[in-house]
């Protein structure tokens, strides 16, 4: 008698679970925040800082993303791949390169979201050996 409802309970248990067709959630994490494409508006800006800035965010990990970006610091145009990583809201990001006219730099600095369409990006660093730092308003 027992093997019977065994057998039951088997086929039941089978029928439950075809019958079962949601669809697990995709988690989300912090990172989403900052994939995509960002633009600095059109403004001016002091000499020593960075304009015409562009970066497209690409998660890589949960916590890590690469960051294609261009922008004019110092006078000079940049171009190249950053590397970030999350550390709470915030995004540490780090670029080394050699610059359209042949010098080097090097530019680290933090991004965190204002809003989902404000990104705020703090730069340090230095552009064919001048110093340049600044804080500016990325948007979508």
């Amino acid at each position: 008698m027992r093997l019977p409802n065994l057998i039951c309970t088997l086929i039941f248990l089978g029928v439950v679970a075809a019958c079962d067709r949601s669809t697990p959630s995709t988690p989300t994490s912090a990172i989403s925040a900052f994939t995509g494409a960002w633009r600095s508006p059109a403004t001016t800006t002091p000499a020593g800082n960075c304009t015409n800035t562009t970066w497209s965010i690409t998660a890589v990990t949960a916590s890590t993303a690469t960051i294609n970006y261009s922008s004019t610091c110092a006078g000079v145009p940049v171009v190249g791949t950053a590397n970030g990583t999350l550390n709470g809201a915030t995004l540490n990001w780090t670029t080394t390169g050699t610059a359209s006219n042949g010098c080097a730099y090097a530019l680290s600095g933090t991004a965190t979201p204002d809003s989902a369409s404000d990104l705020r990006v703090a730069y340090s660093g230095t552009v064919c050996g001048l110093p340049i730092s600044g804080t500016e308003i990325l948007r979508r």
